[in-house]
């Protein structure tokens, strides 16, 4: 099955574009999404007409699912062509608006972020926010160390695994399980701040271990990170009890 991911913006009423492997959106999301309209498929037969050239800019994709079509796509070129030619002038600077916003997602841009956070006063969520932000830039050490030390493969998730399992008793999937979680669900957005900062704790000092003891391979490295996590693990339980 061809590999496909969305896009949820919660700004625009959780609007969600599907996108390909390598980046191409889908034309009929676009289309309802920016371009405000009720019937995509329609509005671009429509514009199909009026304007063949936009068939060039764009291929069919099956995106995977149940009763799935293929799907027009395109990438960022030949959706601001399609932008310039949807119908209407009302809710122009909506579309507009949305246009950019959309591009800012696609982007992953960070200002973006911290615009959300600029507009949200509760203090649960933003201690949340900075703990799981710390836990991605923490993460992304962490993996790059073990790749210096020769990790390849299902090794990261085996070191990711053997962490999970000394702090909480069992491996991402059957936390997921646990949690009533779907299996491509990233299991740290459901962590508490507790749980994202023990997690970063632990794989900050797994890392800081491997690169004294300089192990090698997967084996080895889930070996360290074995030992630091059953510490880990046992200090936690000494203060916080069973």
């Amino acid at each position: 099955m061809t590999k496909s991911f969305m896009t949820v913006i919660p700004e625009l009423n959780n609007a969600a574009i599907r996108r390909t492997a390598d980046g191409k959106c889908s034309v009929y999301d676009l289309i309802s999404v920016v371009g405000g309209q009720k019937s995509p498929r329609k509005a671009w037969e429509r514009l199909r007409e009026r304007h063949s050239e936009v068939v060039k800019k764009c291929h069919n994709f099956k995106f995977p699912g149940r009763g799935q079509r293929e799907t027009p796509v395109t990438d960022r070129e030949g959706w601001a062509y399609i932008l310039g030619l949807l119908p209407g002038v009302v809710g122009q600077k909506y579309r507009e608006s949305a246009a950019n916003l959309v591009v800012r997602y696609l982007d992953a841009d960070i200002k973006l972020a911290a615009e959300v956070v600029d507009r949200n006063d509760h203090q649960d969520e933003l201690e949340w926010l900075e703990s799981r932000v710390r836990s991605k830039a923490t993460r992304k050490r962490f993996t790059g160390i073990l790749k210096a030390h020769g990790v390849r493969g299902k090794g990261y998730g085996i070191c990711t695994n053997t962490t999970y399992q000394r702090l909480y008793g069992g491996t991402a999937k059957q936390l997921k399980k646990q949690r009533g979680l779907k299996p491509n669900a990233n299991l740290r957005d459901d962590f508490s701040v507790t749980e994202l900062n023990t997690t970063s704790f632990t794989e900050d000092l797994s890392g800081k271990k491997v690169n004294k003891d300089k192990p090698k391979g997967n084996h080895e490295c889930a070996q360290t990170c074995d030992y630091v996590a059953r510490r880990v693990a046992s200090f936690t339980e000494d203060v916080l009890g069973a």
